[in-house]
């Protein structure tokens, strides 16, 4: 793996890591399935550093975010959705380009 796509992977984990911690600030039972499934692609990734499901889940948790600040414009930050769409968009290319 290059220090590019390693550099990727963390920047995609961080971003799901803000997510997981809006998600824990909602406190809303509406969202502890995707924020569970991200908790556990995070620490997933830490053991063994494939970011596949921190990019899958990052997705559906980038939907839930932004779907919940349409109605909700003031409880969630854009700095956490702007994160997580540069990810994985940033991860998206960087696989396309590999394969």
């Amino acid at each position: 793996m290059t220090k590019t796509a390693l550099k990727i992977n963390d920047k995609l984990k961080k971003s799901c890591e803000a997510a997981v911690v809006s998600f824990d600030k909602l406190e809303l039972d509406e969202f502890n399935d995707v924020r569970n499934r991200l908790q556990w692609c995070i620490g997933s990734y830490e053991f063994d550093k494939n970011p596949e499901g921190l990019n899958d889940f990052g997705k559906l948790a980038l939907q839930a975010l932004k779907a919940f600040k349409e109605e909700n414009p003031r409880k969630v930050t854009k700095k956490v959705i702007d994160a997580l769409e540069s990810a994985s968009k940033d991860y998206d290319q960087n696989t396309s380009r590999s394969n």
